[in-house]
């Protein structure tokens, strides 16, 4: 997370056994940064794989963010590789559930 760029990143494959104690450190900074967000703020999720907990956290972090458009102009980018479709299905559901935001659902050729 860069706070001075707005910019907010997740990579990887995400399914920790505890996945509120995992993700905890960035909520909080979120939360901090809410207060005095840049002009714009970028989340730009790179996954290749969560499971069903992870689902809530995400879906937390975008609600959190959604409470401050009015200060920022926020984009959402899902990424996913252009032959996964199941993560391309994940992307539109979440758009869908967040239609009041820019949120882009965009192929890559890989993420390596």
């Amino acid at each position: 997370m860069d706070e001075n760029e707005g910019s907010i990143s997740i990579k990887g494959i995400s399914i920790p056994e505890d996945p509120h104690e995992f993700y905890y450190p960035l909520l909080k900074a979120i939360e901090d940064y809410r207060t005095s967000p840049a002009e714009k703020t970028a989340l730009n999720l790179h996954l290749e794989y969560f499971n069903t907990s992870s689902t809530l956290i995400i879906r937390n972090l975008i609600k959190d963010l959604t409470e401050i458009k009015e200060k920022t102009d926020l984009v959402v980018n899902w990424y996913f590789e252009q032959d996964d479709e199941d993560m391309k299905e994940a992307g539109e559901e979440f758009k869908m559930l967040f239609s009041d935001i820019t949120f882009n659902v965009t192929p890559v050729d890989s993420f390596y």
